[in-house]
């Protein structure tokens, strides 16, 4: 869990810019449409899993170029913003502190977080509490994994802390955004069915 001392329902509900919400929103779409599909069908799995790194490429292109602009207005250098999301990605399910982001970037405290919040529009806190969010969310559309587990699985100390959590960036409570989109009109496999569409064609999930 990152240390919360001085540190949609869409798969991202996290206040993210519209770009990046909407990228992730597409993305989550297709890998789930690829997860539905991938005995019954493989050709549509694997168009799906296409157009998902497809995606991933044309938004890394545009994510460097504009955190290159971004340093320039006192955020994070591309290579500071590219490892520590690699960082983040990577320890999901782990303890990190804001400190140890810092480090892995060579800058203080303080200037870490103010040129996060700049090349990301986040805290750090707020972001990384949003990646937990949003890893907790595959989990649960893709098993039957219990809560608890999930918690442990996203770096949340028990399934009480998650709980909290899931409800203050989401907006209810896990077991019933779980219930809501696994089963009845939005359930992911009907989701999964029309993933297999263009990103950036589909209504939001909320």
């Amino acid at each position: 869990m990152l240390d919360e001392s001085p540190l949609s329902s869409s798969i991202d509900s996290s206040p993210d810019p519209s770009p990046s919400r909407s990228r992730d929103e597409a993305l989550f779409r297709l890998l789930a449409a690829a997860t539905a599909t991938f005995d019954s069908d493989p050709d549509r799995s694997k168009a799906c899993m296409q157009q998902a790194a497809e995606l991933l490429r044309v938004s890394t292109e545009r994510g460097g170029e504009s955190r290159d602009e971004s340093a320039a207005r006192g955020g994070l250098a591309s290579w500071q913003a590219k490892r520590v999301v690699a960082y983040i990605e990577s320890h999901v399910s782990l303890s990190f502190s804001v400190p140890d982001l810092a480090r892995i970037v060579q800058l203080s405290v303080s200037h870490f977080s103010r040129a996060f919040k700049e090349s990301f529009g986040l805290t750090p806190l707020a972001y990384v509490k949003a990646r937990r969010i949003r890893h907790a969310k595959v989990i649960m559309l893709d098993t039957q994994r219990p809560l608890a587990q999930i918690a442990l699985d996203c770096g949340m100390c028990d399934q009480a802390h998650f709980t909290r959590v899931f409800r203050k960036v989401v907006g209810i409570s896990p077991s019933l955004w779980r219930r809501r989109f696994q089963s009845g009109p939005t359930s992911a496999d009907q989701q999964a069915g029309r993933a297999a569409t263009p990103p950036g064609s589909h209504p939001s999930i909320v």
